[in-house]
């Protein structure tokens, strides 16, 4: 059995998915006598029909400023004062985000 293209794949979810709309069924359910795992039925409905994200979906969040910024990663520990040089702090950062710290 000759292996489906991705397009083909995602025509199969597509019409997947759309069975288990038209179901009355609960997407559990209707995966257990379907015999599809429910996290691989929502993967593909997560991925073939994202949600749009609303301004409601978002809270904002009021913090206070504070005087520095602290890093820490493995054993090392970096406290960097509001008033640090800007790119040394971009460089600081990109460091501990490469863990070669």
């Amino acid at each position: 059995m000759p292996i489906p293209t991705s397009e083909e794949k995602k025509l199969e979810w597509k019409n997947l998915i759309e069975q288990q709309r038209q179901s009355s069924l609960s997407v559990d359910k209707w995966c257990q006598q379907n015999q599809i795992r429910p996290s691989t039925f929502q993967y593909w409905k997560d991925k073939l029909f994202p949600k749009q994200l609303q301004k409601s979906s978002f809270n904002e969040l009021n913090m206070k400023r504070t005087d520095a910024v602290s890093l820490q990663s493995r054993g090392v520990y970096i406290r960097i004062g509001s008033d640090c040089d800007l790119n040394l702090r971009k460089q600081l950062f990109a460091l501990f985000a490469e863990g070669s710290c």
